[in-house]
């Protein structure tokens, strides 16, 4: 049974510092220390100005796309924002930063260094995004009070992320959610097992996939293509060859019902027809409003 207490509404505010959607912002939580600094890259050298950053924090540097499928990310941590950050102007990849502070004393070295090996680990295991670090970073000793309040500082850091439109790393809060009815493909050799939630799709590990795409696909969607390519190199499908088909080794969220089911029967699909329930209703049928 889904916790009814992850269902309370959260209130976060956000203040554009340069008056524009896309500019210098930034998103406070109702009643939390949390404070993430928005940032494209043309306001960096404004975001640099800011007081806060003169204090320690975690930041995420952040490409949408890739050639890959997936947007590309970087997360790092600094004792002193200001005089970290700067150092990142080498790297060409990124275009936004999203920078996470804490409004009193709850952040210092030992707290964010946890915070980044925690925010890398969990990337590195959901593979929504291809992860410009390279080894998890070790943790330092903190004690079992620090560790509670610097895991509810993470989950923070996870929902604005999602909120504000950077899904990168999945909410243990709704990975719980069985909300939403259970979904199934079982066409052309292939069983699946997923469900539609506010994250996105998600199928389920175990389901197959398709191992080789109909001709047409050539002229297909190609991101589709792209990704189930990158996804057999992260080992997120995995080929039996005994069936020549592809295994999930993990559960994964996709955008859309359609990229899924595409991915499974190796075609263009429609999700919301080919995703149905134990009693055959379509998706579509099942969110229908009478």
């Amino acid at each position: 049974m889904y916790d009814m207490r992850y269902m309370l509404p959260k209130k976060i505010e956000l203040l554009l510092l340069e008056s524009t959607p896309f500019g210098l912002r930034y998103a406070d939580i109702k009643n939390k220390t949390i404070r993430a600094f928005i940032s494209p890259r043309a306001s960096f050298k404004e975001l640099l100005k800011r007081p806060e950053l003169n204090n320690s924090g975690v930041y995420v540097l952040f490409n949408r796309s890739s050639e890959s499928g997936l947007p590309q990310a970087y997360i790092g941590e600094a004792d002193v924002l200001s005089s970290r950050l700067p150092m990142h102007n080498k790297k060409d990849f990124w275009s936004e930063i999203i920078v996470f502070v804490a409004k009193d004393e709850t952040l210092d070295k030992a707290g964010v260094r946890y915070i980044e090996s925690v925010l890398v680990s969990r990337a590195k295991q959901d593979k929504l995004a291809d992860l410009e670090n390279g080894n998890i970073p070790a943790i330092k000793n903190l004690s079992e009070a620090n560790i509670a309040v610097m895991d509810e500082f993470i989950e923070d850091i996870v929902l604005l992320l999602s909120v504000l439109g950077y899904s990168i790393i999945r909410s243990k809060d709704h990975q719980e959610n069985k909300s939403y009815p259970l979904l199934f493909i079982d066409s052309i050799g292939q069983k699946a097992k997923g469900r539609e939630t506010d994250e996105g799709f998600i199928v389920y590990e175990g389901s197959t996939a398709r191992a080789k795409e109909v001709e047409s696909v050539a002229k297909w969607e190609m991101g589709i293509k792209t990704l189930k390519e990158t996804l057999i190199k992260k080992g997120v499908l995995s080929l039996n060859q005994e069936n020549n088909q592809y295994v999930f080794m993990q559960d994964y969220v996709f955008s859309s019902p359609s990229s899924s089911a595409g991915m499974i029967l190796g075609r263009p699909s429609n999700g919301r027809i080919e995703w149905k329930d134990k009693n055959k209703k379509t998706l579509k049928e099942l969110q229908e409003i009478n």
